[in-house]
């Protein structure tokens, strides 16, 4: 399976996940992973592979869930650093790519200098309110953060209406052009006159963690990455790797972490600095304090871990 394909698949599996714990519909979640395989029917053996045995053994739920199911807010803790921050300063972007202007969320403290940067990666989700918030973040304890729209080629983000749209459009993307774009606001950000030379990290979580993966593989520009529970890069690839790379997992994500063996394994080999973090109790994508699975002892574990793991790799 090639490396499209394999993410394609990821999404997918994401998508019948989704529908296992209720935040989706069935209908959505057929017609979603329809979009993102290319597929016209979508079968019982189809869904048996990407994990749904339940449905694909024409067990229904007596009830169906509303298109997008909400997240009950008492799970949520919502923005933790606001816009209006005295001690940073924000902005909506466009900076140039290979193929189209790059849409982005810069966020900066508010004093003069120059500081070590960060780019961030979204999850499948396109560029979220979350995403901008994990920005202003990074910028209060003292970074130059760069959230990318890698949805920029299709429009951005705020093109598609609903969450399963805006997947269904990134299952569509080639691992090669999200890569592009991500080195070339690598490229945009080094030529910033704020931005401190030589001390430039990368985060992603879920399918951005795996293009946090695959970004490492190819930018040699990188001092640092953290990759949150994100599918494996191709293994062949990993001896390109210059990062101290810092990989974070949840115990019960079991679709995710039986991958690290394998990924432990080729980071060892090639004596590339690393380390696996696993959480346990932490379901998948237990950062986002926006969505039904945020651990907050597990997510601000794994906060401070990469800040820790930041300062001493850049």
């Amino acid at each position: 399976m090639d490396d499209q394909a394999a993410l394609k698949r990821y999404l997918a599996e994401e998508m019948v996940e989704e529908y296992q714990e209720g935040r989706l519909s069935r209908r959505t979640m057929i017609k979603t992973v329809a979009q993102i395989l290319g597929v016209a029917i979508v079968g019982p053996a189809l869904l048996s592979s990407l994990g749904d045995t339940a449905h694909a053994h024409g067990r229904e739920p007596e009830i169906d869930l509303p298109e997008v199911a909400p997240v009950p807010s008492e799970q949520t803790q919502g923005v933790t650093v606001p816009e209006d921050d005295p001690a940073i300063t924000v902005r909506s972007i466009e900076l140039p790519g290979e193929a189209s202007l790059i849409k982005a969320y810069l966020a900066r403290p508010k004093g003069k200098g120059r500081y070590p940067t960060v780019v961030i990666i979204h999850e499948n989700r396109g560029l979220t309110e979350h995403n901008r918030d994990v920005a202003r973040r990074f910028a209060k304890t003292g970074y130059i953060a760069l959230a990318v729209d890698l949805l920029s080629r299709l429009g951005g983000t705020e093109k598609f209406a609903t969450t399963p749209e805006a997947t269904a459009a990134i299952g569509t993307l080639l691992p090669g052009d999200v890569i592009a774009d991500l080195r070339s606001s690598v490229t945009w950000l080094r030529t910033r006159s704020y931005v401190r030379k030589g001390q430039m990290a990368a985060i992603g979580w879920c399918w951005g963690g795996g293009m946090a993966w695959r970004l490492a593989t190819a930018e040699k520009r990188l001092g640092a990455v953290a990759a949150f529970y994100g599918p494996n890069p191709p293994l062949e690839a990993v001896p390109n790797i210059r990062a101290a790379v810092l990989g974070i997992y949840g115990g019960e994500d079991a679709r995710i972490t039986g991958g690290i063996e394998g990924l432990d394994k080729a980071l060892k080999e090639a004596d590339i600095t690393h380390e696996m973090k696993v959480y346990a109790g932490a379901k998948h994508a237990f950062f986002n304090d926006t969505g039904a699975n945020f651990h907050p002892t597990a997510a601000w574990e794994a906060w401070t871990k990469t800040l820790e793991w930041f300062e001493e790799y850049l």
